[in-house]
Order: C-alpha cells, then structure tokens, then sequence
C-alpha cells in the first residue's frame, strides 16, 4: 500500500514551500489527480498524418525543387492495435511514475518501424518497456494514390501513472523544503545537490517530478545554464499533465509563463522550431495575451532570422545518450568545428527520411517537397560541434 498524505495537508505543505516570488507568479497548488486505474499506464498519441513514399521521393529529390509538382491523395494511418506499455512491477512497488516520449515510422504494413526514445523521466525501465510496446503496435497503413505507403513523424508520449496517487509525501516535503530553503538562501551549488539527491530517489510520482523540475530550471537559471534550463522546462511541460483531464500540476498562467520563458532559451540556442512551437501553444491559451504581446518582438527576431541570408549556427553537446534530436527550419543544413566522434544522422521528414554517414565537408539539401525536417545525430557522448543551417543564397 503507497502511503501519502492527506490533500489538505500536501496543498498546505507545499504551499509554504514557495511563497511569494517577484519573478513567478503564484504558482496553483491544485492536487494531481490521475485518471488511470491502478498500475496501468496511459499512451497519449499526438501522430501525423503524413506519407512516407521513399520510391517516389527520391526520384523527386533528382529534380529541382521548381521542377516538381505533388499532387496525391493521401489517407492517413489509423491505429487497429495499440498495446498498452507493461508498468515494471519494481516501478509499482516503489510508487514510482513518469513518462517517455518517442518517435516512429508506420511502414506499408501497417507495422511500426524504428521506434526511437527522444526523452524520459523516471525509471529506465519505463524506456524498456515502452519500446516494446509500440514495437506491437498495429495500424491500418496509409493509403497514397490507392497505394499503401509509409507514414513519417509519428510521436507519442507514454506515461506511466498509478491510479489513487495524489500529491506528494511528507518525506517529499520535508526534503525539498530543504533544497528550496538553500536555494533561496543564496547558497545555489548546494541547493543543485540537494535537488540531486532527491532526483535519484526511486519513488518519485508525477507531482513529485514536476516540482523537482520546477527547481531544477530555477537552479539552471541562477548559474546561467540555458541549455540546462531548457531542457529542465520540457521536461517539466511533459511532467505537468493537461488542464482537460482535471490533472495538471500548475496552473495556466505558471504553463504560459514557462512557454513564454523557453521561447526566449530556444530564441538564444538557436532552436526556432521549438520556439515557435511554444509561441504556438501560447497563442491558444485563453487570457495570456500580454505574455503573446511580450514575446511578440522575440518571435518576429526569430522569423527575420530564418528568412535572412545568414547562417544559423546551433552550438551543441551531445550529452549522455549519444543522441541529439533537432527540428530545422530550412532545407540546407552541415557541420562545422566537430570535436570527438559523430557516427550518423538521420534524417526524418514529413515524407521522407534518409540516413548518412556526417561529413565536415558537405551541405545537405533537402528538397522542399520533403516538408519540415528532424534531424537524429549520434555520436560519442563527449563530441561538441556546430549544426549550421546553411542560407538559401549560400
């Protein structure tokens, strides 16, 4: 049985935790109400409808991108079987939750092919046992001019959530008030060990790891680490769950205010999809237009970028995986200053995809029939090096 603590008693403990903050504001404190039954998971799909014809696109990529006219029909993929992901018994014992996110392609079969892990949070075994899950999984193909074919870009985040879990542990509470007390005390190297220390417990739930990340960013931002910071604030949107199914962490204004606070990360790491993508979402939430006024003049810096005659340079780490994902927003792109080992990239379209060995020495050009484009890079988790997208004039 999974001890926790009353919901008046977590609302006012964690209430206490914060107080009042000049540059936040007041964060909703409203439980975390899951609405999965016990020791099941969800798998909340965001898919695509798009083809993936590599016959038909590589003879497109032979011709010039004003030389080719697509004209198709296409049916999108529809799931037939989706198996649900098995929750680690270990995970369950332990109260333990979390989510992973991944990417795949349905082949002309209707089977799922090249499952990759973008990102997690939790344990491991989540990533296990996810993959595994979506391996199984069955579709009815897309369907192109009468013709089966593959459907690129498909994403979907599984998360693994117990049912009756609310709120945090007075254990919880009482160790991040702690860490929250060194932080705002000034002390901010001790407060990230703290914060450490409580990332590698083994029974965090999701309200838990949402929080943990909440601090996370503001510990990222006191040292002047945007990629840290970045990456902490997606996380920390995928943790917070979703206003319609009454189980989010924060409230909307805390969400708009993160959005708004990775648009200007991304602007300043050269992630302008991402950027763009939140600038998006925040333009949907309702009674947020004077943060969307606010970021309106980054966003049109961004937008000026991508249509001007300059290189775009993204500077990157490859970090623990070996794997770096990013979205481009133009259709040439190379490497510059590689320092280590990169192995691959993989490139994945709206309609296409393609793999390569990484050459200093090459510019790649994507046809625009293609649609936008990720790009998968592994190599040696200590390698750095510049992805630059390459100008239309260059």
């Amino acid at each position: 049985m999974i001890k926790t603590t009353s919901n008046k008693a977590k609302r006012n403990s964690v209430q206490k935790v914060h107080g009042q903050q000049a540059k936040q504001k007041t964060l909703s404190l409203a439980l975390f109400i899951l609405l999965t039954t016990a020791y099941t998971s969800i798998a909340v799909a965001q898919e695509l409808s798009i083809p993936c014809d590599e016959v038909e696109e590589k003879a497109l990529a032979e011709a010039k991108a004003n030389e080719v006219v697509r004209i198709s029909a296409f049916k999108p993929a529809t799931p037939l079987e989706r198996v649900n992901p098995r929750y680690p018994s270990l995970a369950v014992r332990r109260g333990r939750e979390g989510w992973v996110r991944l990417s795949y392609v349905i082949d002309e079969e209707g089977r799922v092919k090249d499952p990759v892990v973008e990102d997690f949070f939790g344990s491991p075994s989540f990533k296990r046992s996810a993959l595994s899950a979506v391996k199984k999984w069955q579709y009815d193909p897309a369907i192109k001019d009468g013709e089966p074919t593959q459907q690129c870009h498909q994403a979907v985040q599984l998360d693994f959530t117990i049912g009756g879990k609310t709120g945090a542990t007075r254990k919880f509470i009482k160790a991040y008030k702690n860490a929250d007390e060194i932080f705002k005390a000034g002390n901010v190297e001790a407060a990230d060990e703290a914060l450490k220390e409580l990332l590698s417990w083994d029974t965090l739930n999701r309200y838990e790891n949402a929080w943990l990340l909440n601090l996370e960013s503001r510990i990222a931002r006191e040292q002047s680490d945007i990629e840290r910071e970045a990456k902490s604030l997606t996380r920390l949107l995928s943790s917070n769950g979703q206003k319609r199914f009454n189980n989010a962490v924060f409230d909307d204004d805390y969400v708009a205010y993160i959005l708004q606070r990775k648009i200007l990360l991304d602007a300043q790491r050269g992630y302008y999809a991402d950027a763009l993508k939140s600038y998006s979402r925040l333009q949907e939430m309702d009674e947020q237009q004077p943060r969307i006024d606010e970021i309106a003049a980054i966003v049109n810096q961004i937008e000026t970028s991508i249509a001007s005659e300059k290189n775009l340079q993204v500077p990157v780490s490859m970090g623990d995986n070996g794997r770096w994902f990013h979205t481009l927003v133009r259709n040439k792109f190379a490497f510059n200053n590689i320092q280590g080992e990169l192995d691959t990239v993989e490139v994945r379209c709206d309609s296409h995809r393609e793999k390569f060995t990484v050459a200093e020495a090459h510019v790649w050009h994507i046809p625009q029939s293609w649609g936008q484009c990720q790009v998968m890079v592994k190599g040696d988790e200590a390698t750095t090096f510049d992805l630059i997208e390459v100008a239309e004039s260059s």
